[in-house]
């Protein structure tokens, strides 16, 4: 009767365990839905938000086409013209909600339809005028000059919307993400659960299982390169910097390509050159990788697909192949025409179709995939630039000011040591605006701001404290040196020639404000306060010039007029 009642548990444990698992894919099933589901709105949501883009460029070309017929009287730039058009209504017919979207301008709400119609009424008016009388020249072209406040206008609202609807994917794809991560649990437990379920089937099946072995065996091969290709995906997907995405790459590729030596080349926009970020394989073959070479250098590259070639070959052969003679395999990756990187795979073998005949889909599949998470990578990369850079000067902006402030205060309370803030603000930058207009002023404040961060050490900060107030922190300084420095970025600010960059302008100077913590201030929550009424006096005073807090301990409630002990220097 033991092995009876022995049995009898094991076939109720095994149903039990069957009923939980079900339970566990109900619950995954009904995650995968709403993730599904969730994933479609995202997806509706960007593509609203190309849609926009690209009836914005369509109506940017059907208005260049305009233009240019519009002062040569030339019908042949009529033809990107009603291209334009064409893409336009095409995009209007299937997206009839986005072009619904309203804006509140000169006291009215204005739908984008409305504007971009009113537009085009525009432009077939000037078209036929011109057909009549010409093409358009002195007062009559006021109506392109007309036309551009308008285009300004319906770039502003179609701003609106790309922010809206890639606000709102953004706020779905945090949601998915934490469905995911409780599906990603279901299935982990799930997993282990099965190889419980799969040790007591082993013991039930083992005669039918002995059977199956070589089939199951074959099988297991085929389908090696997937579980590994989708392993790698949930692995990249779980990355968390740059180093590690590449790390997983050489892991990963050099599983699913066993055999060549790989090397993985990415695409380095400032320096516009492949750079080899990871390599794996024969260490003969990757001793002829080059560090860098030029997109031009590689076939692949040129055609926009694998290429395959004998490095012994003198034509046909890509530049930044080295070494001794072997055959190779380059793979562009690419997403959305935009280059992220070349695969290059290499191999001993006497032709390129006995090394990599067998595997080209193999490799075809690995560059797709790696096309998707280099583009995830590079996208990471530029939204945190974004979250924590000013994107007008590129200097850190106010939220990382305060982060680090307070770090670098307790720092210098930890060690010891004193923490210069300067707070600076170009002089005349309103008067500057008023006269030269704002983007003129864009450029001045770039340009200061370049000044400037030439200048720093590596261990200061500059943030652009809001306008054209920039706030430096100066760890480990003294008064004296503190000025020094301040004293030096006044002076070079205003040897920028100011002239090449704005016409008629003369040149810029600013005005500086200088605290130290502790010695002139010691609370930290007056440190930026203080600062500010030193640059108070040094405009007070006349601009262009250095004013140090001197004054023991100021009072925040201290009017900024009233008189206090300080330390100038000026031009």
């Amino acid at each position: 009767m033991a092995p009876q009642h022995h049995s009898l548990r094991v076939v109720m444990a095994f149903l039990f365990g069957i009923l939980v698992l079900i339970a566990m894919a109900g619950l995954a099933l009904a995650l995968g839905i709403d993730v599904r589901r969730e994933n479609r709105t995202i997806q509706a949501l960007n593509l609203d938000a190309d849609r926009a883009q690209a009836a914005l460029l369509a109506l940017v070309d059907a208005e260049t086409g305009f233009r240019g017929f519009a002062l040569t009287g030339d019908e042949a730039y009529l033809q990107p013209y009603f291209q334009g058009l064409e893409r336009l209504s095409l995009i209007e017919s299937a997206s009839p909600l986005l072009f619904d979207s309203k804006l509140k301008a000169t006291g009215s709400i204005l739908r984008l339809a409305d504007m971009i119609q009113h537009r085009i009424l525009q432009f077939s008016w000037g078209i036929e005028n011109v057909r009549r009388n010409g093409p358009l020249i002195g007062d009559r072209l006021q109506v392109v000059i007309r036309g551009e406040e308008q285009m300004d206008s319906i770039r502003e609202l179609i701003g609106e919307i790309r922010a809206q609807r890639q606000g709102d994917a953004n706020e779905l794809s945090r949601k998915r993400d934490l469905r995911n991560i409780l599906a990603f649990g279901l299935v982990t437990a799930a997993g282990v659960m099965a190889i419980s379920l799969s040790i007591t089937q082993f013991f039930a099946f083992r005669l039918q299982i002995r059977r199956r072995a070589a089939s199951e065996s074959m099988l297991q091969l085929r389908g090696r390169e997937t579980e590994l290709a989708a392993d790698m995906v949930n692995a990249l997907q779980a990355a968390a910097t740059r180093e590690e995405t590449l790390t997983i790459i050489a892991d990963y590729s050099s599983q699913i390509m066993p055999g060549p030596t790989g090397a993985l080349y990415t695409y380095d926009n400032s320096l516009d050159q492949l750079v080899l970020s990871a390599a794996w394989g024969g260490a003969a073959l990757q001793s002829g990788l080059i560090p860098a070479f030029a997109p031009d250098e590689c076939w692949a590259l040129r055609r926009g697909e694998a290429y395959m070639a004998d490095s012994g070959r003198v034509s046909l052969n890509c530049h930044h192949v080295q070494g001794s003679p072997h055959q190779y395999l380059c793979l562009p990756i690419t997403a959305q025409g935009v280059v992220y990187g070349v695969l290059h795979f290499a191999s001993s073998a006497a032709t390129p179709e006995l090394a990599f005949s067998a595997t080209l889909d193999t490799a075809r599949g690995l560059a797709n995939r790696l096309s998707l998470a280099l583009a995830n990578l590079d996208l990471r990369e530029k939204l945190r630039s974004l979250s924590i850079r000013d994107p007008l000067t590129g200097l850190f902006n106010r939220r990382v000011l305060d982060e680090i402030l307070d770090r670098e205060v307790a720092r210098a309370d930890r060690v010891r040591s004193k923490l210069g803030v300067a707070m600076i603000d170009i002089d005349h930058f309103k008067t500057f605006n008023d006269q030269f207009g704002h983007k003129a002023g864009d450029v001045v404040l770039k340009a200061v701001c370049d000044q400037i961060v030439k200048l720093l050490r590596r261990t200061d900060l500059a943030c652009r404290y809001g306008g054209e107030e920039i706030v430096l922190l100066l760890p480990e300084v003294d008064l004296e040196s503190g000025m020094q420095v301040c004293e030096k970025l006044r002076s070079a600010v205003s040897e920028i020639a100011l002239g090449d960059l704005v016409t008629g302008a003369v040149n810029v100077t600013i005005s500086v404000g200088f605290s130290l913590y502790p010695d002139l201030c010691s609370d930290r929550s007056d440190l930026l306060a203080s600062a500010d009424r030193a640059l108070y006096w040094s405009k007070h005073n006349g601009r262009n010039q250095v004013t140090c807090w001197a004054a023991a301990r100021p009072n925040p409630s201290l009017p900024p007029a009233a008189p206090v002990p300080r330390i100038t220097t000026a031009a």
